[in-house]
Formats: C-alpha cells, sequence, structure tokens
C-alpha cells in the first residue's frame, strides 16, 4: 500500500458502521462501563480502536505491564531487605508461573503499548488530514507527564540532599545521558526511583513523530518498522559483545547491586538501547491502521487466529519465564556464553515480538480462543490501572512501604505481645524476625496492596492535578484546523467515526 493511498477500510461505510458508532459515542460518555463490552455484533467502525472493547483490551495490556512493573519492584524490595540465605529460600519458593517477575520485563509491556497507541494516533492523524502535527502531540504528551513529574520530583526530593547540576538533568530528563557521558560532576541520578523510565518515554515521544513520517514515507511501511525495530537491538549487541564478562554473568547475580557490571545498567537505562518495544508497537499500529482488513481476514479462521496466539504465548514463555533467578535453573545447563550474548541482545525484543502478536491475535478475532483472551484483557478492573498508569509509575514506590508495613505488622505485633521486655532494641528485633519470615503469599499480598493504594492515588492525583492542569496548557494553544483528506472526508459525510482520544 503506498503512502498516498489511505487504509482500504476507510473506503466503506455502512449502516451498520453508524450504528456501532451511535454504541461507541455512548460509551465515550462513560470510559468505566459496568462490564467489559463485546465487539459490536453488527459490523466493524472503520477506526480499530474506535470500539470501546478494543480500547479496553488496550488498556489491559497496559495494565498489566504496571502490575509486572510494581511486582518487580516487590521483589527487588524482599532481596535488599532479606538476608541472602533467607533471600535464596525465598526465591525458591515461588511458582514458576512467577518466574517472570524477577526479569523487570514490565517495562517492556509499557514501552510498546506506549508505541502502540501513540503510533496508531499518528497515522491516524496523517491518513485524516495528509500531515502529523508534532507540536500538537508533544504539548498532549508533555502536558500529561510534566505536572506528575514535578510533584514526584517534590515529593522524592524530601529528606534529600539538593545537588543543582543533577536536579537541572532530572528537569531536563537527560540525568542517565549525563552520567553515560560525565557531563556534570553529580549527574547520572534520579531523584525519582522510576526516573529513568519517564526519561525513556520522553525521548520516545520527541522521536515518535519523525520516526512516523519517515515510514510513511517508504513504500512498505510495516516493513520500515519492523526493519529499524531489527536494526534497535544491534546497539545491544555489539555493547554486550564487548564486555564478555557482562553476558557471561550469571543471571540470577542480578539483583546483587554490586555484582552487576555497568554494561548491564546502560542496557536497562539508557535510551538507545531501550527503543525495540516502542518500534514494535508502531509497527503493530501500522497492521491495525493500514492492513486491518488482511488481519481480520486472516483471524477469521479460528484455527489461524489460535496459532498466532500461541506463536506470541510461545514467544513470551520463552523469553519471560525462565528460571534465571535460581542457580540451578535448567536454562544454565543449555546456554554457554556465546547463547547469553545472544540471549541478553534479544530477551527484550523476542519478548515484546510475542506480546505484539498476542495483541494483533485478540483485536483481529471475534471468536475462538483470542476472543477469550481479549474478553479477560477487557475486564473493568484494568481500566482504572490503566488509565493512571503514569500516577502509578511515579508513586507506586510510595505505596509499597505502607503496604509491607501493614502486612508484616501482625506478626510484630504478635511478637512485642510475647516478649518479656520492651524496647527500641526489642521492637526492631520484632520487626526484622516478622520480615525474615516472608512467604510469597507475603510478597502476594503487598503486590495487591501496592497496585490498589497506587491506582486509587493515581485516581485522585488525576482528578485534582493532572485533568486541570492538563486542561489549562492544552487551552493556551489554538487548535490547528486542517481539511480532511478528500476521501476520508467523503467517507465520513456517509457515517462519521466518533471515539474518544485515546489517553
Amino acid at each position: 500500500m503506498t503512502r498516498a493511498q489511505p487504509p482500504a477500510i476507510l473506503r466503506a461505510a455502512s449502516p451498520a458502521g453508524r450504528d456501532a458508532t451511535a454504541l461507541n459515542r455512548r460509551n465515550s460518555l462513560n470510559p468505566h462501563p459496568a462490564r467489559p463490552v463485546a465487539p459490536p455484533a453488527e459490523g466493524p467502525s472503520r477506526w480499530l480502536l474506535d470500539s470501546a472493547h478494543h480500547r479496553a483490551v488496550v488498556d489491559g495490556l497496559r495494565a498489566l505491564g504496571i502490575i509486572l512493573v510494581i511486582a518487580f519492584h516487590g521483589a527487588f524490595v524482599f532481596a535488599k531487605i532479606l538476608p541472602r540465605e533467607k533471600f535464596d529460600a525465598f526465591v525458591a519458593s515461588m511458582p514458576d508461573v512467577l518466574n517472570i517477575v524477577w526479569q523487570a520485563l514490565g517495562s517492556e509491556v509499557v514501552f510498546f503499548a506506549s508505541g502502540f497507541l501513540l503510533g496508531y494516533l499518528l497515522l491516524r492523524e496523517h491518513v485524516r488530514y495528509g500531515s502529523i502535527d508534532a507540536r500538537d502531540f508533544w504539548l498532549r504528551r508533555f502536558s500529561r507527564i510534566v505536572p506528575l513529574f514535578l510533584l514526584a520530583l517534590a515529593v522524592f526530593l524530601i529528606g534529600r540532599r539538593l545537588h543543582w547540576d543533577r536536579l537541572a538533568t532530572n528537569l531536563l530528563f537527560s540525568a542517565r545521558i549525563d552520567g553515560y557521558f560525565g557531563i556534570t560532576a553529580n549527574g547520572g541520578k534520579n531523584y525519582i526511583p522510576v526516573g529513568w523510565s519517564l526519561e525513556v518515554m520522553v525521548h520516545a515521544y520527541l522521536l515518535l513523530p519523525f520516526v512516523v513520517r519517515g515510514v510513511l514515507r517508504t513504500r512498505w511501511p510495516l516493513l520500515a518498522a519492523l526493519a529499524l525495530a531489527v536494526a534497535s537491538i544491534v546497539p545491544r549487541y555489539f555493547a554486550l559483545a564487548a564486555n564478555p564478562e557482562a553476558y557471561t554473568l550469571p543471571a540470577h547475580r542480578i539483583l546483587d547491586a554490586g555484582a552487576v557490571p555497568e554494561v548491564h545498567r546502560d542496557l536497562y537505562y539508557l535510551t538507545w538501547f531501550r527503543l525495540t518495544p516502542f518500534l514494535l508497537g508502531l509497527a503493530a499500529a501500522v497492521v491495525v491502521t493500514h492492513h486491518r482488513r488482511r488481519l481480520e481476514d486472516f483471524c477469521a479462521s479460528g484455527l489461524r487466529s489460535a496459532a498466532l496466539l500461541g506463536l506470541g504465548i510461545a514467544l513470551v514463555g520463552v523469553s519471560g519465564f525462565q528460571s534465571l533467578q535460581r542457580q540451578d535453573g535448567l536454562v544454565y545447563r543449555w546456554f554457554g556464553p556465546e547463547e547469553w550474548l545472544w540471549f541478553w541482545s534479544c530477551q527484550r525484543a523476542v519478548l515484546t515480538l510475542g506480546v505484539a502478536l498476542v495483541l494483533l491475535a485478540v483485536l483481529g478475532s471475534r471468536r475462538g480462543v483470542a476472543a477469550w483472551c481479549g474478553r479477560f484483557l477487557a475486564l473493568r478492573w484494568f481500566a482504572p490501572v490503566s488509565h493512571g498508569i503514569y500516577s502509578i509509575y511515579l508513586f507506586h514506590f510510595a505505596c509499597l512501604i505502607p503496604a509491607a508495613l501493614l502486612v508484616f505488622l501482625p506478626a510484630v505485633v504478635a511478637g512485642v505481645r510475647s516478649s518479656p521486655s520492651w524496647g527500641r532494641h526489642e521492637l526492631r528485633d520484632h520487626i526484622y524476625a516478622a520480615i525474615d519470615s516472608a512467604t510469597v503469599w507475603h510478597y502476594l499480598v503487598i503486590v495487591v496492596l501496592t497496585v490498589w493504594w497506587s491506582t486509587r492515588l493515581a485516581a485522585l492525583l488525576t482528578r485534582y492535578v493532572e485533568a486541570p492542569v492538563q486542561g489549562w496548557l492544552r487551552a493556551r494553544r489554538s487548535p490547528n484546523r486542517r481539511p480532511l483528506q478528500p476521501e476520508v472526508a467523503a467517507a465520513e459525510r456517509r457515517g462519521p467515526a466518533v471515539g474518544r482520544e485515546l489517553p
């Protein structure tokens, strides 16, 4: 499909499409429906995410990503507070289904979902208007991020020593880049615990309009986006290949901060090593905008959609569910140095590709096992987590500590009541004893409480901080009124597609 040619789905409109539009208009007034919204039986809308069900599916995927982030940080806290022998026993007691928790892959799912949603918006804008307003795109993105980021920065600065050069690099979303190049004396660290991920997102948002324009100038946008995703793996490979001690380090030592080589930190924190999920998200957005009919025709067969879903799940399992955190994991018997080099180079890309295939199978299917998977992702409990994702990302660390205190409080109280003496030292000993007796159930309850509290906090911050500031900032810029492309205008006159803006 050439750049000048709009997606085939725009070249048809029907009464069924208008009925679906009316349903979407009603759903847009209620972003939290009482139950998962099924795909409209009357027929598809012109734009895939005009469907409330499909928006809910993407919300579910994004929510699972942030839940994985919280689960990893909860495990990381346990790694810091438990004695080594207790921590090893704690790791050994966790079921295999939680193997993915230890590999810090939740951010990959979040980055992929961001690339997909924002790539979708930019591609749709280009189809409708023939151009992309980058300044408007950046205003909308930064009006969501910056108010919450400044609030989080003020909170996490409390009680911290202030370095003006570090503060400046934090405000410019360049702390990790500053640390890599050694520009300032105190740079290289974020005051906010997850500040590095906001830096990566901001850099990706700055680049995304140019990347979308670039791939649309090619004859095959999907192949161009996939080629960029493959090319983004190359820096990881060469960075690791130059440091054999990094890729041969046993992965179960990854939570031991003193043992992690500097190159692993760079691979985790620096933007140019983390662009792959955004690019694969853009590739998936090209599929659902420019090749939607082909996707739906392919997934019309239950067998083909199940095969696509199964392949995606297999890629996620191979890349994300290995028992890397256990010294006796089978993967250590299978892999030699060369295999580890390729594993660390491609693990995140393979996982993200698997997530992309799962999402495409779900979005393209109307029946079968993929549709059932879509109904799970569209559960209404995921929507508040997804809608408050920036607040949850920034403030969930502040909710982990009270959640842990609440979980361990009964054991501490029982120890104090049974103690013959009382004092500060005895209280400390009881706290340590309660922590040392931590089980998988303690961990899971802490994660659930953290997700719930941070979601409730996000709702308040959205209402009283994000939404008012966002509205004020956006009102300062006059809308750029552009005429629709002739083919798009004709199609929308036959039945305008209405859907709420994606967050």
